[in-house]
């Protein structure tokens, strides 16, 4: 874990970080409608989240399609981000999306990646905000919210890692690599279970628009 003290001894270094949103499943549990394009705030699920990631400030902001990706583009219209098509999205797995999303940026000059699925709509930027603050002080190589005793998402992964998420097999999924490779990765403690919660289902959806509506009454 982090602790304030180890953060104030490493010397903070202004990276490039780039940002992988999952936006390719065919929501398969919600029951018929495509969760990312149900109504949230003032848009829908999938732009609520790729406008708290824009307020990180990606270096690019990488969107991966799939499963109705115009419309899922048309949701995000005006928005300045890349869209990359994951041709296998019907097979299910998050794991090929992340390879899709992760096989565009190794172009660029992005140092590290956040990996963050597309239906947690509560996501705060200022968990992004954490986690970047301690990959740049060197706290670790792959960084990933806690929640109590969970680990959460988003997952920040540095480049060095992107060849071994781009190499795991089909039917793997992204814990085998952290697993793998416990002394590469950091857990920030967080007290918010945003970093749980997904819609998933029609009750989790509900209980996420109630959450927004408390929060935005509260603020």
């Amino acid at each position: 874990m982090i602790s304030p003290a180890t953060q104030e001894t490493r010397v903070v270094r202004s990276q490039p970080m780039a940002a992988v949103v999952l936006a390719a499943g065919t929501s398969s549990r919600y029951g018929g409608a495509n969760k990312l394009l149900l109504p949230f705030e003032d848009g829908t699920v999938i732009r609520s989240v790729v406008q708290t990631v824009r307020k990180v400030g990606p270096s690019h902001l990488v969107v991966v399609t799939g499963h109705e990706c115009e419309r899922v583009e048309a949701a995000l219209e005006a928005l300045p981000v890349t869209f990359v098509h994951n041709p296998r999205y019907r097979e299910g797995e998050m794991l090929s999306s992340i390879k899709a999303g992760l096989a565009y940026v190794q172009a660029t000059e992005a140092e590290a990646a956040f990996i963050v699925p597309g239906d947690q709509p509560l996501l705060p930027a200022w968990v992004f905000q954490r986690l970047q603050q301690a990959f740049e002080r060197g706290c670790g190589e792959i960084v990933a919210p806690k929640f109590g005793a969970v680990r959460g998402h988003p997952v920040l992964i540095a480049r060095r890692w992107w060849p071994a998420a781009l190499d795991l097999p089909d039917g793997a999924q992204m814990r085998m690599l952290l697993r793998a490779n416990p002394q590469a990765v950091a857990h920030v403690l967080v007290n918010t279970d945003a970093v749980l919660l997904d819609v998933d289902t029609p009750e989790a959806y509900q209980q996420a628009l109630e959450r927004s509506r408390r929060a935005r009454m509260e603020g």
